[in-house]
């Protein structure tokens, strides 16, 4: 009776290890493991989720699944990590906001999960690459599902064609609505949110969705050019509706969602200047 107790034994611990060492994969093509599989909300399209990440670019396929933050080895391709800032990421499922092409590993996550996956070059930065990741280059990604909530999902904001005006620089811009007290200089921050579209109507990116304002500081070139030139002309409360060129925007580069050469479209509301 001990001896097969024994055999029952090894045969459970080999199962719960190949469980852990194989990998499942998406239709898309992305190779996952479950870490920690999640006993909450399942994530799905459209929805706000809270995570915490962790992103690396993949140079070979040595320990593939293991865990990269304790291994010292893969530090020098670490892109991105949560928890080295201390603050967990939201993002709306389907819109790309996290690294290109995760979205469809994060959905079917429950909350508690943790999932490692690998996502393929071709549904990430593809041939061309991007901000310092190689041409045809696999992303890794380890993430911790915290939180899954409907969206409320921004529309973009109606205007009068005929109140839109323009800037030396190319900018065009209206007012929706006018705000209180004096326009941000050099050095101050600006707590705003924001959603960007593309000339297609194509929502890349919304503070609003995300239920997350976000600061910077003018004068810091830590926003486009165009979108701080536009900030300038608003003050606190102010609501306003930017139409930003390439020359004021990311020109001949490829931003995520957002082709080379694109006209961006701003709906932006300044929510305090500090």
């Amino acid at each position: 009776m001990k001896k097969i107790f024994a055999v029952f034994l090894v045969l459970v611990l080999i199962s719960g290890c190949s469980k852990k060492e194989g990998y499942q994969t998406t239709k898309s093509g992305i190779q996952y493991v479950e870490d920690t599989v999640g006993t909450g909300t399942e994530a799905k399209t459209g929805d706000l989720v809270t995570v915490n990440y962790s992103a690396w670019i993949v140079r070979d396929n040595s320990n593939l699944f293991g865990d990269w933050e304790k291994d010292s080895t893969k530090s020098k391709d670490l892109l991105f990590s949560t928890k080295l800032i201390g603050q967990p990421k939201k993002i709306v499922l389907g819109t790309n906001m996290l690294i290109k092409g995760s979205d469809g590993g994060i959905m079917g996550m429950k909350v508690g999960g943790v999932r490692t996956m690998v996502i393929p070059y071709k549904l990430a930065y593809g041939k061309e690459g991007a901000n310092g990741i190689p041409s045809n280059t696999d992303i890794k990604l380890q993430v911790k599902l915290l939180d899954v909530k409907a969206s409320t999902g921004s529309t973009e904001w109606a205007y009068d064609s005929t109140k839109v005006k323009s800037t030396k620089d190319g900018l065009r811009y209206v007012i929706l609505k006018e705000g209180e007290g004096p326009k941000p200089v050099s050095g101050q921050a600006v707590v705003m949110n924001y959603s960007g579209y593309l000339s297609n109507g194509h929502k890349f990116d919304s503070s609003f969705d995300r239920e997350e304002a976000v600061m910077f500081r003018i004068g810091m070139n830590q926003v486009i050019p165009g979108l701080e030139e536009g900030i300038k002309l608003l003050n606190k409360g102010a609501k306003a509706k930017f139409f930003i060129p390439p020359s004021l925007a990311y020109g001949d580069r490829t931003m995520g969602e957002i082709p080379p050469y694109s006209t961006l479209t701003f709906d932006v509301e300044v929510i305090d200047i500090k």
